[in-house]
């Protein structure tokens, strides 16, 4: 039997709470393309403060890379979420006709930034790798799985550009290439760094939860500026 890989040490960890995240009623409904407006309103403007720091966290990342290999990654990663997903986010609101607000980091927004942000920081660099890396491999995951569903074959579908980003086979390989970065830089690892990595990268699979939770409550009329 293969020995387990650090990354799927850290899916191990997670137990329950990957399944949890990766099936979500918020994106069961991104699926079906059932959200509500104010549900998707919210989640776009909350995402948008999540991926600019996401992109500070990402750069911060390539500043400690050891290799080129890694700082491109990192760079690489931090141009995806500052140019296709933001980007993607500015033509949802406008195919969906929501109107653009200016809404404060709500609770599981800043707690899942102030966590990335600490992380990043830690002594251990492994920690800070392991604190960033569910947002990319979760989403690239849901993005597969919801490539493969029947509710979302349907060109017209109203998030059809949500879904062909995060199915998209550049972001998928670029998952891959986070996964397998984790897994070269645990070898080594004094057992404490190893650990309190798992314990950073279940604590973003959290995080991830309370994010769709969050959005998924959001569920009233659109939130207009007055």
């Amino acid at each position: 039997m293969a020995e387990q890989s650090f990354y799927q040490r850290c899916v191990a960890a997670c137990g329950p709470l990957w399944e949890q995240a990766a099936t979500h009623p918020f994106v069961k409904g991104l699926a079906a393309g059932a959200l509500t407006p104010r549900q998707m309103q919210h989640y776009l403007l909350q995402d948008g403060w999540y991926l600019r720091n996401y992109v500070r966290v990402c750069r911060a990342l390539a500043a400690r890379a050891r290799s080129e290999e890694d700082r491109l990654l990192f760079e690489y990663s931090a141009g995806i979420s500052e140019e296709a997903e933001l980007g993607i986010q500015e033509q949802l609101f406008k195919q969906l006709r929501l109107p653009w607000v200016d809404e404060a980091p709500a609770a599981a927004t800043t707690a899942y930034m102030e966590q990335e942000s600490d992380a990043v920081g830690h002594d251990w660099e492994l920690v800070a790798l392991a604190a960033a890396t569910p947002c990319t491999v979760l989403y690239a995951e849901v993005g597969r799985r919801l490539a493969l569903m029947e509710s979302t074959a349907d060109p017209h579908h109203p998030y059809r550009l949500w879904l062909d980003l995060y199915a998209d086979p550049a972001v998928q390989e670029m998952a891959e290439q986070w996964i397998a970065c984790l897994n070269r830089w645990a070898p080594g690892k004094e057992k404490a760094e190893q650990d309190e990595a798992v314990r950073a990268f279940v604590a973003g699979i959290q995080c991830e939860i309370a994010f769709w939770q969050q959005a998924w409550d959001a569920a009233g009329t659109v939130h207009v500026q007055p």
